[in-house]
């Protein structure tokens, strides 16, 4: 599997399953200021957090999820949640999603704690995709409170300013030093397998934006 971060909380990521060769997900392909993303992506799958408004050109005729439901698409296992925002009048989706044997839970502009419900509808998390630029999404300290509660194998934070950039959010720095793991190396891509996976601790895995 390969997982790209593709800046704000969109991601690329391209898995293998029985019924497909190469299936590619998108997750918040959304058109917002300073995202940068292409005019348009092709994919097979595109996941959505906040509906199905301004998002990028979406080609290839993807399957769109949007709304809470169980879903399998091309062999790939996918749960949607819904969950109040903070200010309770409008809704999030959570997703939590299967393939090559490993799960994958995704948070996007997410803001909030998580209840007990949340987590048992999550259960075993291998790779959490969480935010922790604070302002609209979560904090520092309340992203490793979650990673705290959930205890993935692997952890990959969005919605944060790079080095040298601003993009609205704070740096990543307090949360890789809250997880006590400072002198992390920045990847382009995650490339990961089952077997890949930490046995023990938590893993902090930093993407630069592709």
């Amino acid at each position: 599997m390969h997982i790209s971060w593709l800046g704000h909380s969109a991601f690329k990521i391209e898995t293998k399953t029985p019924l497909k060769e190469e299936v590619s997900i998108l997750i918040n392909p959304y058109n917002l200021p300073k995202s940068d993303l292409p005019r348009n992506l092709k994919s097979d799958l595109v996941l959505l957090t906040n509906g199905t408004d301004n998002t990028i050109t979406l080609s290839g005729d993807p399957f769109v999820i949007s709304t809470p439901g169980e879903y399998e698409i091309q062999g790939v296992m996918i749960y949607a949640f819904q969950v109040p925002k903070v200010d309770k009048e409008k809704t999030q989706m959570i997703f939590h999603f299967e393939t090559e044997l490993m799960s994958l839970t995704f948070l996007g502009d997410y803001k909030g704690k998580l209840t007990d419900e949340m987590i048992e509808k999550v259960g075993v998390v291998d790779i959490l995709l969480l935010p922790v630029g604070d302002k609209t999404v979560l904090s520092a300290d309340e992203a490793n409170d979650i990673v705290g509660q959930i205890e993935p194998r692997v952890v990959i934070p969005h919605s944060f300013s790079l080095p040298g950039k601003s993009s609205g959010f704070e740096p990543v720095d307090k949360f890789a030093k809250l997880l006590g793991q400072k002198d992390v190396e920045w990847l382009p891509k995650l490339k990961i397998s089952k077997r890949d996976l930490p046995q023990e601790d938590t893993q902090l895995v930093l993407l630069n934006k592709a």
